[in-house]
């Protein structure tokens, strides 16, 4: 018995794969919007993406770029020189496993090095294929609990001090913080 793909063109086939695509993304609940003035090869690329997207194994960060978090000193151990070697290291790290690190220019390397270490780290994300890349920006939305608030003109525009001060400390009686 001959396999029926065999007689399809090239483009056949790549209609088909991505009929396949979209009927999968489909089935999982997605919405797929037809274009027809799309490339077949562009969509199949897209298609690819999100099926790895919706695929992909939720794990924390450490496991994602393959290292130990005790291997990275605490801040507080640590001369500032030292700090600025470990931060290097561990953003070289990121760098090789294609995330990038653009927090606000105003944080030092001390706040960033403890954010990274102490919880991002620690954080799960989806374990995405290394071309997908990702961006550390450190913004969650919630200035309240955000690590770079202090430095960050943004949130002037979203909490006046006193509120975001009343904020923090109501979040510390609640312990949510």
């Amino acid at each position: 018995m001959t396999n029926q793909n065999e007689d399809l063109s090239p483009k056949e086939k790549l209609d088909q794969e991505n009929f396949v695509l979209k009927s999968k993304i489909i089935t999982k609940g997605g919405i797929y919007q037809e274009n027809a003035d799309i490339d077949p090869e562009i969509e199949n690329i897209f298609l690819k993406r999100i099926m790895a997207f919706e695929e992909a194994e939720i794990k924390p960060v450490y496991k994602i770029i393959s290292v130990n978090p005790k291997d990275f000193p605490s801040a507080g151990l640590l001369s500032k020189e030292e700090i600025k070697a470990e931060f290097k290291k561990l953003l070289k790290i990121f760098e090789d496993h294609g995330i990038s690190y653009d927090v606000n220019e105003n944080v030092p390397i001390e706040v960033s090095y403890r954010f990274l270490t102490e919880e991002y780290l620690l954080e799960e994300a989806q374990d995405l294929p290394i071309d997908f890349g990702w961006t550390i920006d450190g913004c969650s939305g919630d200035c309240p609990s955000c690590f770079q608030a202090d430095y960050c003109k943004n949130k002037d525009d979203i909490w006046p001090l006193e509120e975001l001060s009343a904020e923090r400390k109501r979040r510390l009686e609640d312990g949510l913080s």
